[in-house]
C-alpha cells in the first residue's frame, strides 16, 4: 500500500469549535486535517505506484478548478482513476538494495536463517516504506520456499498485542512503537528475533526458564541449573549452512569496490545494484541445500494416493560429525511447516530445475 497524504485547512465555521473559531478570526490560525488517497497492489511495485501518485498530485495541483488543496471531499476524476489503476507491464520492481543498505550481509543471512527456522521475527525501522520493502524482499529471497505464517511488515499501534501470537510471524513496527513492542517481546515465552533496520542490529530475545528452587544448604550438591550469568542456548542467531562462503560472495556483490580493491583485474562497479546476481546466489544456495535432501525423500503410493516421506534421522546423522551450527539449523528447519509444505508440493524428487518451469 502506498499513500499520498495532504493537510487541508478548515475554514468553515460549522466545522470549528469555539476556540478554533476565535483563533481563526483573531490570529488567523487555522486547523488542518489530514486527508489522502491510498493505493493497494497485489504485487510490491512500489515505484510504479509512487510515480502514478506523484503525477496525480502534480495534475491536481496544477488544475485551477480543482479543490484538491482545499477540500477533504475531493475525489479523483474517472480519467485520473484510470491512470492510477492501469495494468503495469512490470512483473515486480522489488530490489534487494534497501535490505543490504540497512543490514550487513552477515545480518541478512542471520535473518534469513531465522525465517527458514520459522522463528518469530520483528523488524523495527523509522521508515514505514523500509519495513514493507525489507519484509517483501525477505520473502523474495526465500523462493522457491514460501513463508506460510503470519506476515505483516507494518503493524499498526492497535495491533501490537499481536506480538503475543503463538505461531511464527514476520512483523514490522515503526520506531515510535519499538518500546511497546519490545515490552511485549520480553514477556514472550518463545524466541523472538528483533532486527533493527536503522542500526544494523539483530538480537534474539529469549525468556529464560524459571529457576529451580532448592532447599538444600550445600550448593555443591545442588548447583543452580540456570545461573544468572549463563547464556540461554536459544539467544544466539541461527546460522545457515555454508554461511561463511555465502557471506563472502554477498560482500563481493554488494561492495565490490571494497572487497575487490586489491584485485588488479577489478574494474569499476556497474551503476545498477546486482539484484539478479543476488537472487541467483540465493537460488543456487537453496537448490544445493534441497538437492542434498533428495536421497532421503521417498514416495509412498497406494491406490492412486501418494505422499512424500522424509528420513530426517538419516539426513541428520550425516551432519552429526560436522559443524554444530549446521546441524542445529537442519534440526530446526526440518520441523518447519515451510519445509513440510515444500515437500508436499514439490516432492523433492524431480529436481529443482524442472520444478521452476
Amino acid at each position: 500500500m502506498v499513500c499520498l497524504s495532504r493537510y487541508i485547512p478548515i475554514t468553515d465555521a460549522a466545522e470549528l469549535n469555539p476556540l478554533e473559531l476565535v483563533l481563526l478570526e483573531q490570529k488567523n490560525l487555522r486547523r488542518f486535517v489530514l486527508a489522502g488517497i491510498c493505493m493497494l497492489s497485489r504485487v510490491p511495485n512500489f515505484e510504479t505506484v509512487r510515480r502514478r501518485l506523484r503525477q496525480l498530485h502534480a495534475d491536481a495541483t496544477a488544475d485551477p478548478d480543482s479543490t484538491y488543496a482545499t477540500s477533504t471531499q475531493w475525489r479523483p476524476t474517472l480519467a485520473q482513476l484510470s491512470a492510477l489503476t492501469a495494468e503495469s507491464s512490470v512483473v515486480t520492481e522489488l530490489s534487494t538494495h534497501t535490505l543490504f543498505t540497512c543490514l550487513s550481509p552477515k545480518h541478512v543471512l542471520q535473518v534469513l536463517a531465522a525465517v527458514l527456522c520459522e522463528r518469530k521475527v520483528l523488524l523495527i525501522s523509522s521508515h514505514v516504506s523500509v519495513l514493507t520493502t525489507v519484509g517483501e524482499t525477505l520473502r523474495l529471497l526465500l523462493r522457491p520456499l514460501q513463508w506460510p505464517h503470519v506476515f505483516a511488515p507494518v503493524l499498526p499501534a492497535c495491533l501490537v498485542d499481536c506480538l503475543h501470537c503463538p505461531t511464527p510471524f514476520v512483523f514490522g513496527v515503526h520506531r515510535t512503537l519499538a518500546s511497546t513492542a519490545l515490552n511485549v517481546v520480553q514477556d514472550s515465552d518463545s524466541t523472538v528475533v528483533v532486527v533493527d533496520l536503522d542500526a544494523d542490529g539483530i538480537e534474539c530475545h529469549v525468556k529464560p526458564p524459571p529457576r529451580r528452587r532448592s532447599h538444600a544448604k550445600d550448593p555443591r550438591r545442588y548447583p543452580d541449573t540456570h545461573p544468572d550469568n549463563s547464556r540461554h542456548p536459544d539467544d544466539t542467531p541461527d546460522v545457515l549452512p555454508q554461511a561463511v562462503a555465502l557471506e563472502a560472495a554477498l560482500r563481493v556483490l554488494v561492495r565490490p569496490e571494497v572487497e575487490c580493491s586489491d584485485d588488479v583485474s577489478w574494474t569499476a562497479a556497474p551503476a545498477a545494484f546486482p539484484d539478479a546476481d543476488i537472487l541467483a546466489l540465493f537460488h543456487q544456495t537453496w537448490e544445493r541445500m534441497l538437492d542434498s535432501m533428495e536421497e532421503f525423500s521417498f514416495v509412498l503410493a497406494d491406490d492412486g494416493d501418494s505422499m512424500v516421506v522424509f528420513d530426517s534421522i538419516g539426513f541428520l546423522q550425516q551432519h552429526r560429525q560436522g559443524d554444530g551450527a549446521t546441524l542445529a539449523f537442519y534440526q530446526a528447519f526440518l520441523k518447519t511447516q515451510l519445509f513440510s509444505h515444500y515437500i508436499a508440493t514439490h516432492g523433492l524428487l524431480g529436481g529443482l530445475g524442472e520444478r521452476y518451469h
